[in-house]
């Protein structure tokens, strides 16, 4: 009969623990797990497809990149939301495009850089928030997550982008690498980069 009981104990037990894991994976936001890199992968997909001629599969990654970043969006705050919708907004035209007969694949490029500096913005605004929080280890995360975005987005980028992209990148690198600096020093630092990023990267052309 104890034995009976320890098992019955041990399976809740476990159970309660799943239950608290998943809970705790499900009410993690997307930007800081593996989530946040699946635009970057499947918007790289859709271009080495469409290079390729399977036009279908290239189709297909885009329309999946959208929604992987939509469900990025259901985590964002309010300024954050806004900016990756108009990429959203501007990668569902590309796929409309993509499915006449003639596209230029230089609009899928210039769209992905769009949603990849976007969603930059994005683990900047998280940052912010884990450094206000004294969440370091979450704010450093969230800005590895976005020079992932930059680093990705340097392959599709020419020009003034990319430039500017590789400028980001070091300043996100430096201030991860950084321990000296106090949270609000932080926050300064990545409010001038939010700031840049709005004003340059979110739109060039």
């Amino acid at each position: 009969m104890k034995a009976v009981g320890y098992i019955l104990f041990v399976v809740v037990t476990f159970g309660i623990l799943f239950g608290v894991g998943s809970l705790m994976e499900h009410t993690q936001p997307a930007g800081l797990t593996d989530q946040a890199l699946q635009p970057d992968i499947l918007l790289s997909n859709s271009r080495t497809y469409f290079e390729e001629d399977a036009h279908g599969r290239s189709v297909q990654h885009l329309y999946n990149a959208i929604e992987a970043i939509k469900k990025i969006e259901q985590d964002l705050e309010p300024e954050s939301k806004e900016k990756v919708d108009r990429a959203v907004v501007q990668l569902e035209q590309i796929l409309e495009e993509m499915s006449g007969e003639v596209f230029d694949v230089k609009k899928l490029n210039e769209a992905s850089v769009k949603a990849l500096n976007a969603l930059t913005y994005a683990e900047l605004k998280i940052s912010e928030h884990f450094v206000e929080s004294h969440e370091l280890g979450k704010a450093r995360l969230a800005l590895k997550y976005g020079m992932l975005h930059v680093k990705h987005a340097l392959v599709f980028s020419e020009g003034a982008k990319k430039e500017y992209e590789i400028s980001i990148y070091n300043e996100m690198d430096s201030l991860i690498e950084s321990d000296e600096l106090s949270d609000k020093e932080i926050i300064q630092k990545l409010e001038r980069m939010i700031e840049d990023l709005d004003n340059l990267g979110l739109k060039l052309d």
